[in-house]
């Protein structure tokens, strides 16, 4: 995405934690991209922004019209606002305006198509990154094509940040609360997450992991946890036959894309690691499973840094 195919680009909530993401890495790989903000809470006044250590100003999206000006337009609220009636008639009458939610709603789960790269990129599209943990096997699974992997299974361990910014306070919350031995007055998406784990429905991740990747028998589970930040996926790979487990390990190292690290990963402290996180593979006592866990930051996989990689396509096709 250069020179003469630069989009115009609009990015609707940048204070969201997605959104403040969104802008960074924008402004990193694309500094001369055309990017406008806007905010689709019900306040009419301005908000105030920092892209680059620079103080930027975000109208309302109320201006009639306003998202028709631009090519590409992206999502990053944290919650639904009737505001967004003027993005979705947008995508309704801009056959050519390509739209990515990379918000954490699911509000346009339907329109949209799972992305991990800029192959995705055609015009008109409707897309949104893919889930973090797909993010992940996507690389692992490119690095060790040459074995033939068969079954993949991916058990996704998600943060609070999921929910946005209001989460993380009220996770907060819940836990001075619990640690005082009193009732929780506030939940995170109707549970309590502050000291607990919860299995919730993997039924988007598994439809997500068996649409891309339609040659592998896919299995997936999700699980809530308590933490504030940072995404792990733990996943196993069949392979037909016996791994050879350092051709494997060499596979992985070279991969761009990965580090593989000896000593314990920690979920503390991952928004300050660039890029996906391995543990030193595993393998099964006859050799055909491989076991691994990786830790990102959801911020970047399967948000910020795919949304910059998807938009790498624009103007290819």
């Amino acid at each position: 995405m250069t020179g003469e195919s630069m989009p115009r680009i609009a990015i609707l909530d940048p204070l969201t934690l997605v959104g403040q993401a969104l802008t960074t890495e924008l402004k990193q790989k694309f500094p001369s991209a055309d990017v406008s903000l806007f905010h689709t809470t019900d306040d009419e006044e301005h908000q105030i922004s920092e892209i680059d250590g620079e103080a930027a100003l975000v109208p309302p999206l109320s201006q009639e019209g306003a998202l028709s000006e631009y090519d590409v337009v992206i999502l990053a609220a944290d919650r639904i606002s009737p505001q967004l009636k003027q993005l979705e008639q947008t995508i309704e009458d801009g056959d050519a305006i390509v739209f990515i939610d990379a918000s954490a709603l699911n509000h346009y789960r339907d329109i949209t198509t799972p992305a991990l790269n800029s192959r995705a990129m055609t015009s008109g599209a409707r897309l949104r990154p893919a889930h973090p943990s797909i993010v992940v096997a996507d690389c692992v699974l490119r690095a060790l094509a040459e074995f033939e992997p068969t079954n993949l299974t991916i058990a996704a361990i998600e943060p609070v940040s999921i929910y946005g910014k209001e989460a993380i306070s009220t996770l907060a919350h819940q836990a001075a609360q619990r640690l005082q031995g009193d009732g929780v007055s506030e939940k995170i998406d109707k549970r309590v997450a502050a000291f607990n784990m919860t299995a919730v429905s993997s039924t988007d991740l598994l439809n997500e992991a068996t649409l891309l990747f339609p040659d592998l028998e896919v299995a997936a589970t999700r699980t809530l946890a308590g933490w504030f930040h940072g995404h792990l996926a733990i996943l196993n790979l069949t392979f037909p036959s016996p791994l050879p487990i350092k051709a494997a390990v060499r596979a992985l190292k070279n991969a761009p894309d990965l580090t593989l690290r000896k000593t314990p990963l920690h979920i503390d402290g991952v928004s300050d690691r660039e890029g996906i996180y391995l543990t030193t593979p595993e393998t099964s006592a006859g050799g055909h499973i491989l076991s691994l866990q990786a830790m990102v930051d959801g911020l970047q996989i399967g948000c910020a840094a795919t949304v910059t990689g998807m938009l790498e396509g624009f103007g290819e096709g």
